[in-house]
C-alpha cells in the first residue's frame, strides 16, 4: 500500500521545480510591465500600427485589361501582370510582427488578443498601448505621437542634403554607408497613462525592422536602464537587410 508520505516524496521534487520556475516568470511578468505599460498584460488595448501604401490608380479606376504590378517567379515559369490589392504592405510589416507578436504572445493571456491594425484604423484612438512601425511619411500614427507637445525628444526633419533625417540635440542622423538609421522612442501616453506609446521609425525599411528587432530582442536590457525614466529616445544604425545588426549610437531622455 502507497502511504501518503511516499505521495509527498514522489510529488515533491515536482513540485519545488514548478514553484522555483514560477519565481523567475513572475519576476519576467513584473518587469514587462514596467517596461511596456501597466496594461500590457491584461488590457486587450495593445495595437501593433502598420503602415499599408496605396497604389494612385486603384482598382475600380481601371480600364479592361489594365494591370499595375508585376509577380516575379524568379524562372519557375514567365513573370505575370496583375491587378493587386488597393492596400499593400511591404515586407518591413511581416518582420515587425513577427518580432512584436513572438515576445507580446509569450506574456500576456491568450484570451486577450494582439491587435494588428491599419494607421488609419486607429486615427483618433489612444486608449491603449501603441506600437508604431513605420515613419511619420508612412505611418500616421507615428506622425500622431510625434507631433504630441510631449515630444521634446526628438524631430524628423530634412539635412543640408535634402534628405531626411532624424534630429537630436541638433545633430542630424541620416542614412549613410548603406547603414540606415532609426528612432526607438517610448512616451507615457499622455491621455491614458497606464499604457506607453512606442515608435519604431527608421528612414528606411531596414531601420524600422531593425528598431523592431532591438525593442523586442533587448527590452530585459532596456527596462534595467530605464526603471525611472518614463521618456526616452535611441538612435539605432541599423545594416541593410541584417536586423540583428541594430546598435545604439545615440540616446536622449526626458
Amino acid at each position: 500500500m502507497i502511504g501518503i508520505d511516499d505521495i509527498l516524496l514522489a510529488v515533491a521534487p515536482d513540485a519545488i521545480k514548478g514553484f522555483v520556475s514560477a519565481i523567475p516568470n513572475a519576476f519576467n511578468k513584473y518587469k514587462f510591465k514596467k517596461f511596456f505599460g501597466k496594461k500590457i498584460l491584461e488590457s486587450d488595448k495593445a495595437f501593433i500600427v502598420l503602415d499599408p501604401y496605396e497604389h494612385p490608380i486603384s482598382s475600380s479606376q481601371l480600364y479592361h485589361g489594365q494591370t499595375r504590378f508585376i509577380k516575379k517567379f524568379h524562372g519557375k515559369k514567365n513573370d505575370v501582370k496583375i491587378i493587386g490589392e488597393d492596400k499593400l504592405l511591404g515586407g518591413c510589416s511581416i518582420r515587425v510582427s513577427k518580432y512584436s507578436t513572438e515576445v507580446l504572445s509569450n506574456y500576456r493571456s491568450k484570451r486577450e488578443k494582439i491587435k494588428i491594425v491599419f494607421d488609419e484604423d486607429v486615427i483618433n484612438s489612444w486608449d491603449g498601448t501603441y506600437f508604431c512601425f513605420g515613419s511619420s511619411d508612412s505611418n500616421i500614427k507615428t506622425f500622431d505621437v510625434e507631433s504630441l507637445p510631449q515630444n521634446k525628444l526628438y524631430s524628423f526633419g530634412y539635412g543640408t542634403d535634402g534628405y531626411r533625417c532624424f534630429i537630436i540635440d541638433g545633430k542630424q542622423f541620416s542614412i549613410s554607408d548603406q547603414k540606415d538609421k532609426a528612432v526607438l522612442a517610448r512616451f507615457v501616453n499622455p491621455y491614458h497613462n497606464e499604457h506607453y506609446l512606442f515608435i519604431c521609425s527608421g528612414l528606411g525599411a531596414w531601420g524600422t525592422s531593425g528598431a523592431a528587432y532591438f525593442l523586442f530582442d533587448q527590452w530585459k536590457e532596456l527596462y534595467k536602464r530605464f526603471k525611472k525614466i518614463k521618456n526616452f529616445c535611441l538612435i539605432l544604425e541599423v545594416d541593410t537587410k541584417a536586423d540583428e545588426s541594430a546598435k545604439e549610437i545615440y540616446c536622449k531622455v526626458l
